[in-house]
């Protein structure tokens, strides 16, 4: 399974986001309780006529009780509501074993979490989802959040050097020495299972102390819980860990989102505005039916402005102007929304915003021409 995640090339991942289609999802009205709450004030009407001033006061009262009521009730929703979220979260939430001898392979691995000096600087989890392809279940929630799509051939060579860490036999440590262990806050934990089965959850986790450097180049490293027995591990390794840059982690696109799940796309460019549905198995750019084909090119071309680099200073919003805006709206409710936007950076580059986040930049070139086929495709 991990071969052919890592042979999935850029444009394939692009062009599989086109491969089905979704109708549009049922939306939660209130409309059955509006229209009880009518029906009973027309009844209360009918019979204030009957019944006089005294039957109004009444009704009245009656009223408010039933806003009192119909307040109550979506109260109590909104709390079962809660309360169905954190069971959900509850049974998600597995027991890890945590382990003193941990052996662990590429394939096995499930979460790294990076630590330095007490501070979090990298995290990258599976997090499996109904909404999701499955080479986009990986996450990398530090530095970036959920919207990043993880290059799993880069992940997995990471994980190669995770895998070859011997917790086998505990290092000679000469008396006297501070291996600087005890109380670390340079840290890194691994959550992994030891089955083979691919889809299989975490079921043990360590978590790794490392501490100071002996005469031979290595690092002291102990196992949380466990630091009486001391390992060691090649520093120049840790370091090249610790000094990973995450952006080498990711997919050069700024969002990867399943047509699958996708109702429909509201397109802003500084000329016009379009959009683009998907209804009842059929394809529509405004009001306009299309070919499916002609639908999937040009929503293939939306995802495909590749990143360049990271961005470390957004322009203020005076110096910099909108380009483009591609709003996508989903399906299922479990999918977020997700809103790129372009802005003009300098001579060569745009930024481009994923959420209202501005975290990269693009060839301005690229998005020009991608404004510019969008307005032939809408002619």
């Amino acid at each position: 399974m991990r071969k052919i995640l890592q042979k999935i090339a850029l444009l394939g991942i692009i062009a599989s986001l086109s491969m089905f289609t979704l109708g549009g999802c049922q939306k939660q009205t209130t409309e059955t309780k509006e229209t009880k709450t009518e029906t009973k004030a027309e009844e209360s009407e009918d019979k204030t006529e009957k019944e006089g001033t005294k039957e109004v006061e009444n009704t009245e009262d009656t009223n408010g009780e039933a806003e009192e009521k119909t307040e109550e009730a979506a109260d109590e929703e909104k709390t079962e509501t809660e309360e169905k979220t954190e069971e959900k979260t509850e049974e998600k939430k597995v027991e890890l074993e945590k382990t003193e001898h941990p052996t662990f392979t590429s394939d096995g691995i499930r979460k790294l979490v990076l630590n330095r000096d007490g501070e979090e600087i990298f995290s990258l989890s599976k997090e499996p989802a109904d909404y999701k392809m499955e080479f986009d279940y990986w996450e990398i929630l530090n530095p970036y959040d959920e919207t990043a799509t993880v290059n799993t051939e880069t992940m997995y060579k990471l994980f190669d050097v995770l895998s070859g860490f011997d917790f086998s036999t505990t290092a000679e440590v000469p008396d006297g020495t501070d291996t600087g262990v005890e109380g670390s806050t340079t840290t890194m934990q691994i959550d992994y299972t030891e089955s083979t089965d691919t889809s299989a959850e975490a079921d043990k986790t360590v978590t790794l102390l490392l501490g100071n450097e002996d005469d031979l180049g290595n690092r002291y490293v102990a196992v949380a819980g466990y630091e009486n027995e001391v390992y060691t591990i090649p520093s120049s390794t840790l370091e090249a860990i610790y000094n990973l840059n995450p952006f080498d982690y990711i997919l050069k696109i700024p969002a990867l989102v399943n047509i699958d799940t996708v109702e429909s796309i509201d397109i802003k460019t500084k000329e016009s505005s379009y959009t683009m549905k998907i209804k009842d198995g059929k394809y529509y750019m405004g009001d306009k039916e299309v070919e499916k084909e002609t639908f999937t090119t040009l929503y293939q071309a939306l995802l495909n402005v590749m990143l360049d680099s990271n961005l470390d200073t957004p322009k203020a919003d005076n110096e910099k102007e909108e380009v483009l805006r591609m709003v996508f709206h989903r399906s299922t409710k479990e999918a977020p929304e997700i809103t790129l936007t372009y802005y003009t950076y300098d001579g060569n580059y745009d930024s481009v915003a994923v959420n209202g986040t501005e975290r990269y930049l693009v060839k301005n070139a690229d998005v020009n021409a991608l404004v510019q086929q969008i307005a032939e495709a809408f002619k």
